[in-house]
């Protein structure tokens, strides 16, 4: 063994070819490796880079999506919740201390049934009283003989999901709601996450005062997370989308391990770079957590097949050189103008003539080849994949801001024109788009709490176009004092019956209207008062409307569209007034209409100089 060594090491020396060859070989790895080093490092920060910039805007559409998510699923617990075939069923129990009958359990199961239908989302209903659980209805494990939801272990939860409801009803806390997310996995059907939320069973004619049991609506998350884009398709994402709670506890996670773990301890565990966009409702946060270890590993993994290959490249490439020094042959030249062919981006064959050892090593160059355009291929299938995953997240981010895209067009525009028109020296022109301008403005704005003041000068400005628009056919006088213009109020809450005046009220008159529009405090409430002089409303109309403001849900979808505004914002109005909120109607044919609106007042801030020091 020791002599071949030194035969070996006699050869070495005794070849001036293998000197140049290794020293050759040992700069270019040198070479190789330092620009391995930087290109990894180039390709690493831009896909962190592209994959932050992503992630803001998915972020910013699912932030978007599960608002208005979410505001739909407590505009249909509203709606459950001032039931009255339900309340009625339940009302009917009390004094038999909530004893349930078959006859009365039939009635809850079938108008629980119809309720689940109010959206896909519903995966079950429960109502719960001071004793207790008094019926649950299953979506997809009652028919199908599962175990019920609200039993064992998790009635605990019943009870303070109950108990938190009635506090925010005695509080008065706004919304009277309460989100639950225990139990979030249901044991029979491990697949499904869910969460609840709690509403006060009022009926459509009862009030705050007399509750005395609570809906609780159970949610799947699937379908939500799938609709708001927490979900991802693509085949390669080193991101993870979750929710977490007011607790900060994952409510759910693309990887359901993580769901209801602590998102502090999510991070400290992953080691993940986070961006967080706080929820409109619930106090809740949707999250996107960014793997940069899973980039890195995936750089790392294509850089390495990458620099296998082309370091057998160099190697084939140099020993095939090497290899030709040791005598003047017509193969050297032939694989040196191959070579050249690299450089400049030709990849050419040689053209083998021969067998001996420096055409095998020719040979091993094309197949060298071979694998580079394989890998060559390879890269540019990933590439492409990459792109094409851009251009989905940039069509996402296209359509999640076209909404606000529009509204801030039409504000600019309208302000372009206004400037344009004060600049011509037609002020009344000017005036009127300014008026329009605030009016969308007003409208289209995210808010759902506005002043009393901003209410009344959005009407007033309301009133102004339809004046100049209609000329002659009605005037209008408006009266409100100042010292309430602070005061909460219902956003749009004035508009839709001074339109119903408008369009209604002065139908076939040509002129002679009017509308006054006046606020005054009155018996400890706030007075609103909306009159005109019109043609007034038939028997029929004016008990169609006095439904509305009674409260009652008229389901008859065939009656006429004039009282559908009117309903809708009287359900908003008693949802942020509460139960002092009072509405009445005055209309006779010929006479006019008039509609009085009684506002509770809001409570004053205990100032802190005024606190009592113990």
């Amino acid at each position: 063994m020791r002599e071949k060594m030194r035969a070996a090491l006699r050869y070495y020396k005794s070849h001036i070819w293998i000197e140049i060859a290794v020293s050759v070989v040992l700069v270019s790895a040198a070479l190789l490796m330092s620009f391995y080093f930087y290109l990894r490092n180039q390709y690493y920060n831009y896909l962190i880079s592209e994959t932050e910039k992503s992630d803001e805007v998915v972020l910013s559409a699912a932030a978007n999506s599960l608002n208005n998510l979410f505001s739909g699923q407590l505009h249909i617990g509203g709606e459950i919740a001032v039931n009255d075939e339900l309340y009625s069923a339940v009302h009917s129990i009390r004094d038999d201390q909530f004893r349930l009958t078959p006859t009365v359990q039939r009635r809850l199961k079938n108008e629980l049934s119809r309720i689940t239908h109010y959206s896909e989302d519903i995966a079950a209903l429960a109502v719960v009283t001071g004793e207790g659980l008094l019926y649950e209805y299953g979506r997809y494990w009652n028919a199908n003989g599962l175990p019920a939801l609200w039993s064992g272990e998790n009635l605990p939860v019943l009870d303070e999901i109950y108990e938190g409801v009635m506090q925010n009803v005695k509080t008065r806390k706004a919304g009277y709601y309460l989100v639950m997310t225990r139990p979030a996995w249901r044991n029979a059907l491990p697949t499904m996450n869910v969460f609840h939320i709690g509403f006060p069973l009022i009926g459509a004619y009862s009030s705050l005062a007399k509750v005395e049991a609570v809906i609780v609506v159970t949610y799947k998350m699937e379908n939500i997370a799938r609709t708001s884009a927490l979900i991802s398709d693509a085949a390669l994402d080193y991101t993870y989308r979750y929710l977490t709670d007011a607790q900060g506890n994952i409510v759910f996670h693309e990887d359901p391990q993580y769901i209801g773990s602590s998102g502090a301890d999510y991070l400290e565990k992953t080691k993940a770079e986070v961006v967080t966009k706080p929820l409109d409702y619930f106090d809740w946060h949707v999250h996107i957590a960014i793997d940069r270890q899973a980039i890195l590993q995936r750089v790392r993994h294509i850089y390495s097949k990458a620099s296998a290959v082309f370091i057998l490249a160099v190697i084939l490439a140099f020993a095939v050189w090497a290899g030709l020094l040791r005598s003047i042959l017509r193969p050297i030249e032939t694989v040196k103008h191959a070579m050249e062919g690299i450089e400049q981006g030709k990849q050419k064959k040689v053209d083998i003539r021969g067998e001996h050892e420096v055409w095998l090593l020719a040979a091993e160059y094309n197949r060298m080849l071979d694998a580079l355009q394989e890998q060559h291929e390879m890269v540019q299938k990933e590439y492409q994949e990459k792109v094409e995953m851009s251009e989905r997240r940039i069509q996402a981010e296209r359509n999640a801001l076209e909404s606000q895209i529009n509204a801030h067009f039409i504000f600019n525009t309208l302000n372009a024109i206004n400037y344009n028109v004060l600049e011509s020296g037609d002020t009344e022109t000017a005036g009127l788009i300014k008026r329009l301008s605030n009016i969308l403005q007003y409208t289209l704005s995210q808010k759902t709490e506005v002043t009393l003041g901003s209410e009344f000068e959005m009407a007033l400005q309301y009133l102004y176009l339809q004046k100049y628009r209609l000329m002659d056919k009605f005037e209008y006088e408006t009266a409100f004092p100042e010292e309430y213009g602070e005061w909460p109020c219902c956003k749009l809450f004035l508009q839709p019956f001074i339109e119903n005046s408008i369009v209604h009220g002065f139908e076939n008159m040509d002129s002679g209207g009017l509308i006054r529009v006046s606020g005054t405090e009155h018996q400890g409430r706030f007075r609103v008062v909306i009159e005109d002089n019109g043609r007034g409303m038939s028997d029929e109309e004016r008990e169609y409307v006095m439904d509305s403001l009674r409260g009652e849900v008229n389901l008859d979808l065939t009656s006429a569209h004039r009282g559908i505004a009117i309903r809708n914002v009287l359900m908003r109005a008693r949802m942020f007034f509460g139960p002092e909120f009072e509405a009445s109607l005055e209309s006779r044919p010929g006479k006019g209409t008039t509609f009085v609106f009684l506002l509770p007042i809001p409570e004053e801030p205990e100032e802190e100089g005024e606190k009592e020091v113990n």
